[in-house]
């Protein structure tokens, strides 16, 4: 076995299709640095089903697929093929020569091809296992490799050592049948756990199914006398109502006539009443009119005590008015007296008040004549001072103007001075402020456009983040469903497999059988004839029940063969078997004529199975003369007119025998061994689809999952940057209003400041002209001041002698009027009582006159009221004659109204004789009518309850009941059953289907959990062996690497000691292993201590030693002599000629003595940057590319 050739297309530099063809011995693969010569081992690794890309020196598997230039367009995938010559069979494939394809998209979809036919990568793995070609082979070495195999842990070292051990198949084998077992105990841990709650409930479903049995054999007697009963009753009942209805006729009857006579007499009573009534009436109108008499005599009574009273009350009026005439015409002479002696004293008060005004008068002549004069010399005077404090004040004015309009000139001045300096200052911070706010507004109009672009962008990207994100959400709910449904699958598949492998289903004596022909202990066995048929599932409960038992057949070579298996079973005392020589049983097909034209007619049951055609005879024989039809009226049809002569099976696995009997029913819901196989199909097919689903699903999933994490990063980046341009518009806009709030200020102040500058000028010039005005007036005022002051002060002397002769005046004049006053006052008050005396002199003579007045006034009234007391005591003697009237007809009418009473008091006795026995009537009414209810109830209640209990209308109870004797007795029985049921207590009477359901399932739970448990322990036997031999393998193998280390090592070194050791002998097979090596005239405790040549060469001994003992068909070594100088190079060139006969080597290199020593040169060049060229060379090619690099 050895490499033919390789093909790449598309790969890494390789863009265009490109083979290399390779002979036995030594080829060459050589170029310069960068030239893509390792692509090749690269290929060759990938297609192997090398799944890491960082081994591939790439990021990510599609870095494999050439990624284009600047002048080349990148390709769409990436496909290597590798052709080997398998003419030893190494490989376990019948064909000399196989192709293994690997192809690989960009959408990330890959195909594995061995020979054209698509594989998995599995089937890859499983065929280069423990030939030194897998991926963790010996066969593909690199300058890492090199580099592990020394500076690896000794645990790590292992993989080539078991690769060479071959045990990497057992090691899977073992892998997988611990997988296996795994699953085994996850089987019986499940199988137990259903078993067991099987167990709990297979016997209370036992017990309840049995109690559901009772219950329904008891219901079905109860509903029978139930039901019996329920008519009996109802006749009864119906008879009741009947005799209810004649009595209740009769009662009305009776009812009605006393209820007529009631009425008769109602009415005659409620003439009677009426009549009383009007009587009552009549009288209550005359005892009104005689109240209403009564109460006007009382009314005149009172009015009379009224009158009396007034006279009473006149006559000790007209007595007090004499009494007080008598007093006043004595007072009357006491006041003329008193006004004669006022009068005096007023003569005498008039004398002295005329002297008085005399002497008055003559002062006040004299004062007026003083004022006059002391006013006129005052009044120059005073006006004199005025004169001089105007003109003191009019100095102060001007002083102070001069003073303040030196000073507020000055002021001014500077404060004209200061508003320019202002105004200067203001107009350069406005034009400040402007430059400042243009600035500023094409700031923010920038950030505007900037917040627009970015809005527009997160909304964008937004929407499709949730058009992705919803995709993302959708595909990975997808893929979950499809990776449970996945999983579901193969779990099935997998224990559908185990029991297939395990032949679940066939008899012990079957197994036997065929393992036998497995372990070749007996040939030409081929199989039990359920392995050797194929049938479409639609068909399978058909072909299943027409073989039934038939299909644990074992079909054999020939008679022979039949007689050792049976001899086989006989020695082992493994029960019995039915065997089919091929040689031997030849069946007959059912000829029928007209067969094929029959309704429901499907096909012979050996037409509707697939097998081989070796197999003929024995599924005719089987199968030939049984027919297959839709169904069982159809079946029946078709065996009624052929006569019952053959056997007719349906679709659904009835079956009609031949003779004309019938065989059918429910099938076992349990897969039978035939049915099985087709599941296992439809499953794998099945599981097939869902991986590919779910291999592109996970690839859109990714590529989705991608997509929303850029769109995230994205959003997040721009809303970032949003948020901080957002941050500066805030800024530019509070900025531009705060120059523009500045900018108003700065109008505001400029006008402000040239409004008050020209008002500060004119001002100024006010005050100047002020100043001057006020210097001139002063002088003026000064000049006046002193003459008038000069004026003044000979005055002063005149105008104290004056004054003081005005007061001396003054006070006697004010002594004179003081008693002038008194005089008067005096006077008036003398007058003043003379006028209250005469006042009280008329009042008093008035006062006499209206007494008089009263005391006749009172004469009359007293004559008045006596006239009004003779009319009332008149109006009292006819009220008492109308009294006697009304008294007299209010006894006539109270006699009517006796009469009528007595009348009524007779009518109401008879009514309620009447009316005792209407109620009786009524009573015997009601009693009836309850009865009839209460009958009615019971009839109605008994319709209501045959519906409601068994849905019976009483026509179809009719039917089923039967005549009851004694219907006490039969009640008696019916409580007896509804007593036995009720000690039933809660019945399921689904128990009865679920009991059978349960019991076959748990039966059928038990044997599967028997040939799991026997499969367990093949299993356990198995991984047992597998161990073993793994670690017998690996011994014999690591000892003979470790021999042939230690040689090679001493060739190549030129001495030396080297060996390999295992670090836990105890267990080989998780041992780690050490290297020991101590080059000539060295002593070596750490292999890192070695220099990069004898690390390589150390590693190179090792991986010669292996190809020792476990040659790999082809090598691929890389540039593993690269740290080694020339002469170790050419000694390890030539040391691969020692293993040529064996190996086939592809050599990557650039050194000279590797490439002396090729058979075959290959030369890769790079001529366009990117994409390598390969050609054939020749040594003379080689020297001089030698010599360029």
């Amino acid at each position: 076995m050895y490499l033919k050739s390789l093909e790449l297309q598309g790969f890494k530099s390789f863009p265009d299709k490109i083979k290399l063809d390779f002979n036995k011995g030594l080829t060459a693969v050589v170029g310069p640095n960068g030239s893509g010569k390792s692509n090749i081992g690269d290929a060759v690794r990938w297609v192997l089903g090398e799944q890491s890309s960082k081994t591939l020196r790439g990021a990510k598997m599609e870095d494999v697929i050439f990624a284009g230039t600047q002048m080349r367009k990148p390709v769409g995938f990436a496909q290597v093929t590798l052709n080997i010559d398998n003419s030893s069979g190494l490989l376990q494939i019948p064909s000399d020569e196989v192709s293994v394809t690997r192809k690989l998209y960009r959408s990330g979809d890959s195909e594995y091809l061995i020979n054209g036919s698509q594989v998995r990568l599995k089937d890859i793995y499983e065929l280069f296992m423990d030939t030194g070609l897998g991926r963790d082979g010996y066969s593909i070495i690199g300058q890492g490799r090199v580099a592990e195999i020394v500076s690896a842990k000794s645990n790590e070292r292992r993989e080539i050592f078991e690769e060479a051990a071959g045990i990497s198949k057992l090691r899977y084998k073992k892998a997988e049948a611990e997988r296996r077992l795994s699953a085994a105990q996850d089987n019986i841990l499940r199988l137990n756990d259903i078993i067991s709650e099987l167990e709990g409930r297979v016997e209370p479903l036992r017990i309840q199914s049995e109690k559901a049995a009772k219950f329904l054999e008891l219901a079905e007697k109860k509903k029978a006398l139930e039901i019996s009963v329920w008519i009996s009753r109802l006749d009864e009942l119906r008879d009741s109502l009947k005799e209810i209805d004649e009595k209740i006729l009769i009662n009305n009857t009776e009812y009605e006539n006393i209820d007529n006579d009631i009425t008769a007499l109602e009415e005659e009573i409620q003439k009677s009443y009426n009549a009383m009534q009007s009587t009552r009436v009549r009288v209550e109108e005359l005892q009104e009119k005689i109240v209403e008499t009564e109460r006007q005599s009382g009314q005149v009574n009172s009015d009379i005590a009224v009158y009396e009273n007034d006279i009473a009350h006149s006559i000790e009026t007209i007595n007090n008015t004499i009494s007080q005439q008598q007093g006043a015409a004595v007072s009357s002479i006491e006041l003329r007296d008193r006004i004669a002696s006022q009068n005096d004293r007023i003569a005498e008060l008039e004398k002295e008040e005329r002297e008085s005004e005399e002497l008055l008068s003559k002062l006040q002549s004299e004062l007026e004549n003083l004022n006059a004069e002391a006013d006129k010399f005052d009044a120059e005077y005073e006006e004199s001072g005025q004169s001089i404090n105007k003109l003191y004040i009019r100095q102060s004015e001007c002083n102070f103007t001069i003073t303040s309009s030196e000073t507020a000139e000055t002021e001014t001045a500077e404060h004209i001075k200061q508003s320019e300096e202002q105004l200067i200052s203001v107009e350069q911070t406005v034009k400040s402020l402007k430059a400042e706010y243009d600035e500023t507004a094409k700031g923010k109009a920038k950030t505007q456009e900037l917040i627009d672009e970015l809005g527009n962008k997160i909304s964008g990207y937004t929407r499709l983040f949730e058009s992705k994100n919803k995709k993302l959400t959708e595909s990975k709910e997808n893929l979950q469903q499809l990776i449970m449904k996945k999983n579901e699958y193969e779990n099935k598949v997998n224990i559908l497999n185990d029991l297939e492998k395990n032949m679940e289903g066939f008899a012990y004596s079957v197994k036997e059988v065929v393992r036998a022909g497995k372990n070749s202990r007996i040939s030409g066995i081929h199989g039990t004839v359920a392995q050797l048929i194929k049938v479409d599932g639609k068909y399978s409960a058909a072909i299943e029940t027409a073989l039934g038992g038939a299909l644990q057949n074992v079909v054999v070579e020939n008679e022979e063969t039949a007689k050792r298996c049976i001899r086989m079973l006989k020695e082992q005392n493994a029960g019995r078997a039915t065997f089919l020589p091929i040689t031997s049983v030849k069946g007959n097909t059912l000829r029928e004529n007209g067969l094929d034209a029959q309704n429901g007619y499907v096909a012979l049951a050996s037409e509707l199975v697939q097998y081989d055609e070796k197999y003929a005879g024995v599924v005719a024989s089987l199968l030939g003369r049984i027919a297959v039809a839709e169904d069982i009226d159809l079946a029946t049809n078709i065996a009624k007119k052929y006569g019952y002569k053959f056997r007719i099976v349906t679709l659904d696995g009835q079956v009609i025998n031949a003779g004309g009997s019938f065989t059918g029913g429910s099938l076992a819901k349990s897969a039978g061994v035939l049915t099985r196989k087709n599941e296992i199909d439809g499953l794998n097919a099945e599981l097939e689809k869902i991986s590919n689903t779910v291999l592109a699903l996970n690839a859109d999933t990714s590529k989705l999952q991608s997509e929303v994490d850029k769109l995230s990063f994205d959003i997040e980046g721009y809303r970032d940057r949003l948020s901080t341009i957002g941050e500066d518009k805030v800024r530019f806009e509070s900025e531009e209003k705060r120059i523009e709030s500045l900018l108003t200020q700065g109008a505001e102040q400029e006008k402000a400041i040239n409004a008050e500058i020209s008002a500060s000028k004119e001002k100024l010039a006010l005050i100047k002209k002020q100043r001057e005005d006020a210097i001139s007036q002063l002088a003026e005022c000064e000049a006046e001041i002193k003459r008038q002051e000069d004026m003044l002060a000979g005055r002063q002397g005149e105008k104290d002698n004056l004054h003081a002769r005005r007061e001396e005046l003054s006070a006697k004049i004010s002594q004179q009027k003081l008693k002038e006053v008194e005089l008067r006052k005096d006077k008036e008050n003398t007058l003043s009582g003379i006028e209250h005396l005469k006042e009280s002199a008329e009042n008093l003579k008035k006062s006499v006159l209206d007494l008089e007045e009263q005391i006749a006034l009172h004469n009359d009234l007293i004559e008045q009221k006596k006239a009004l007391i003779e009319k009332c005591r008149a109006e009292l003697d006819g009220f008492v004659t109308k009294i006697e009237e009304y008294k007299a007809q209010i006894r006539a009418e109270q006699t009517s109204n006796l009469e009528f009473e007595k009348k009524s008091v007779e009518l109401r006795n008879e009514l309620k004789n009447k009316n005792e026995v209407k109620e009786k009537f009524s009573t015997e009414k009601t009693r009836f009518e309850a009865r009839r209810e209460s009958v009615q109830k019971d009839y109605d209640g008994i319709i209501s309850g045959m519906w409601e209990e068994y849905e019976l209308t009483r026509s179809d109870a009719e039917k089923i009941a039967v005549p009851v004797e004694n219907l006490m007795v039969a009640q008696k029985e019916l409580n007896e059953y509804k007593n036995k049921i009720r000690n039933l207590g809660t019945v399921n009477l689904s128990a009865i289907e679920e009991y059978a359901e349960v019991s076959q399932r748990y039966k059928f739970l038990s044997e599967q959990l028997s040939d799991v448990e026997m499969s367990k322990k093949e299993l356990e036997k198995l991984i047992s062996e597998l161990t073993e031999d793994m670690r017998r393998r690996f011994s014999e193998s690591f000892e003979e690497i470790n021999s042939n280390f230690k040689q090679i090592f001493v060739e190549l070194f030129g001495g030396g000691k080297a060996e390999l050791v295992l670090t836990n002998p105890d267990d080989v097979l998780e041992s780690g292993i050490e290297i020991n090596v101590a080059p000539p005239g060295k002593v070596i405790k750490n292999l890192s201590l070695l220099s990069g040549g004898e690390q390589a060469f150390v590693a190179i001994a090792i991986y010669f030693a292996i190809l020792r003992i476990k040659p790999a068909p082809f090598c691929i070594l890389d540039e593993i002599e690269a740290a080694l100088d020339d002469v170790n190079v050419t000694k390890y060139a030539q040391y691969l000629r020692n293993f040529t006969n064996t190996t086939q080597f592809i050599l990557v290199t650039h050194r000279r003595g590797t490439m002396e020593e090729a058979d075959m040169l290959y030369g890769v060049t790079m001529q366009e940057k990117g994409i390598s060229k390969l050609l054939k060379m020749s040594h003379d090619d080689v020297n001089s590319m030698a010599g360029d690099m």
